[in-house]
């Protein structure tokens, strides 16, 4: 028995192991054919397609004849109806003569849905990973922001600091004032109907500093109540620095990810265009 006869009689387990739908074809050296099989799903329209003792038409047969090297072409939709792939392998006997050739027809409809596929996850991945891009930059610049805003905070702070201080001067002042107006009325009433005027002087000095005391008082409040909403806004901002640092750091890990799916989608692009 001839490796062709062989391939004769193997070709119905082939086409059946063959995962796409397909089609097979045993041909002699001068373009004979001498036995073929096809998949039932594979070209319906085209029932005979293998007629033993046939010639094959004009086509890459002939060239693998000629040439005795493999062939392939790819035969679009228009033709059959269905994009395939047709391959020519040439067969030789032991001694390297040119027997015959032995030729699979593929459909190339499952590589072409993976290569739309593969083409379109490619280019999602690529939008994701520009706007993840530009997330990560956006977070980080409110990264910086808030870390300005935080460093404001505490010079706010700071300075609300000094102003007590000052407030405390103030504060001193006011009650020194105080007894001075208080020794200065004592001695105005020593002085009796000469130290009237006087008396008068200091019964005002002794109002503004009790004024000056109360308004002392009352800015203390308002600063104490600054400090407190300061302080507030200046954990808000902490925790707000904290969840934009998280944020640009899963920005990245995104746009890592991104970028290996892309090449893995360019990849599979690849793999469909050989397959």
């Amino acid at each position: 028995m001839t490796k062709l006869e062989a391939l004769g009689d193997c070709i119905t387990i082939i086409v059946a192991a063959n995962p796409f739908p397909c089609s097979a074809v045993v041909i002699d050296s001068v373009g004979v054919i001498i036995a073929g099989a096809k998949k039932s799903d594979f070209l319906p329209d085209v029932p005979n397609m293998f007629e033993t003792g046939k010639r094959i038409p004009p086509g890459i047969g002939y060239q693998c004849i000629e040439s005795k090297q493999p062939v392939s072409e790819v035969i679009p939709k228009e033709i059959l109806g269905m994009k395939v792939k047709v391959h020519c392998e040439p067969v030789f006997e032991a001694d390297g003569s040119l027997i015959g050739i032995f030729s699979m027809t593929v459909s190339m409809e499952n590589q072409d849905n993976v290569y739309g596929v593969a083409q379109t996850v490619a280019a999602t991945a690529e939008k994701i990973a520009a706007t993840s891009q530009e997330l990560g930059a956006t977070a980080a610049h409110l990264a910086e922001e808030l870390s300005k805003i935080k460093e404001g905070g505490h010079n706010v702070a700071t300075q609300i600091n000094k102003t007590g201080d000052i407030l405390k001067f103030v504060s001193d002042v006011a009650a020194n004032s105080n007894l001075l107006g208080l020794n200065a009325a004592i001695e105005a009433a020593r002085a009796g109907e000469h130290g009237k005027g006087f008396a008068v002087v200091a019964d005002e000095i002794r109002k503004m500093a009790v004024n000056s005391a109360n308004s002392v008082a009352e800015i203390k409040k308002i600063l104490q109540a600054i400090q407190n909403q300061t302080e507030c806004v200046a954990q808000t901002v902490d925790r707000a620095f904290e969840l934009s640092r998280q944020q640009a750091a899963a920005t990245e890990q995104t746009m890592s990810t991104m970028q290996s799916l892309s090449a893995t989608a360019n990849e599979l692009e690849k793999i469909a265009e050989v397959v």
